[in-house]
């Protein structure tokens, strides 16, 4: 099965090009850009990376106040965290969706795509994108979510993995908060390439690239499989100290980021800010299907392995359809 024809639609709204590194990885370093680029507004950590631990820590707090037993693997907390799950979900995408595709408050300002996705496909569920896209994502990708963090919350309960805390580490805390976003970067890259293997494409994947003008919804919907890889990094705090509240915040971040990395725009404009988005580089992805299999922190990679897409270059054919 070949990815389906690139969209002749035309080009939108582009940020400068080429892309370029992000400040962590250019030489020699300049301290105040990769501080501006960390956590300036907006940068790694604010706005999004910060909700998502706010986000873990109510959570977390609602655990502890209803007395949940996680050594204890009982519908009685998993039940109330699946539909928690569910909520901030539903919600978070719709609010993104919303915001640019339903009501298109900015209309195509700042959009990649001039066109808009279209409403029918024969290569989608229900033969509708956005129906499809979100079947996919709640019934799949929160359950995988949910089932990650209930085992891991588990395991960390069981001293099966192991465990720290913030009053005897607080350094390392928050340091392993502030490398997550990172790690999930490289494993989002290296089990991105896994599952466009082929025979895994054809099965698999391919549900994902359905959406060749994505749109928020289309960040989640994935077959229950390339779920299961998806958020297979949450492994990592099986492997190492960890508390409760990174395990919450990490799988958090994997499920929600989408979001943003698929919303098709490069600026969200609200009266009159303007807050940049990141995602680009995956946008062209998109595009083009064999180039770009991270994102910008990992463009060193794609440029050894020949995959890097700097927004100019000519793709060859056999690239794009292959």
């Amino acid at each position: 099965m070949n990815p389906i024809p690139a969209d002749a639609a035309p080009s939108g709204w582009t940020p400068e090009l080429p892309l370029r590194v992000p400040p962590p990885l250019e030489w020699p370093p300049r301290p105040l850009r990769i501080m501006r680029y960390l956590f300036g507004f907006p940068g790694v950590y604010l706005p999004w990376a910060a909700l998502y631990a706010l986000l873990a820590y109510g959570l977390w707090r609602l655990l502890i106040a209803t007395g949940s037993d996680l050594a204890v693997l009982s519908p009685r907390w998993i039940l109330p965290l699946l539909g928690c799950n569910l909520a901030i979900a539903a919600l978070f995408y719709s609010a993104w969706h919303s915001w640019l595709y339903g009501r298109r408050k900015q209309g195509i300002a700042f959009k990649y795509n001039a066109s808009w996705p279209k409403e029918d496909g024969t290569h989608f569920l229900f033969g509708r994108p956005l129906a499809s896209n979100v079947f996919w994502s709640l019934s799949s990708g929160v359950p995988v979510w949910t089932a990650y963090l209930c085992l891991t919350l588990w395991a960390q309960a069981r001293g099966i993995a192991p465990v720290t805390s913030w009053s005897g580490s607080p350094v390392y805390c928050t340091a392993l908060m502030l490398a997550l976003p990172f790690f999930h970067a490289v494993h989002f890259y290296f089990g991105h390439r896994m599952i466009h293997w082929a025979p895994l494409y054809n099965s698999v994947h391919y549900l994902h690239h359905a959406n060749i003008n994505p749109g928020p919804w289309s960040g989640l919907a994935m077959h229950p499989v390339e779920h299961v890889v998806y958020f297979s990094g949450a492994l990592l705090l099986w492997l190492i100290p960890a508390t409760p509240l990174h395990a919450i915040y990490f799988t958090t971040l994997v499920a929600l980021a989408p979001a943003e990395g698929h919303c098709g725009f490069g600026k969200i404009v609200v009266g009159e800010a303007r807050l940049t988005t990141d995602n680009f580089y995956h946008y062209l992805h998109h595009k083009h299907f064999r180039v770009n299999f991270g994102d910008s922190l990992l463009i060193p990679i794609d440029r050894f392995f020949g995959t890097f897409h700097d927004g100019i270059r000519r793709v060859p054919r056999r690239d794009r359809d292959a």
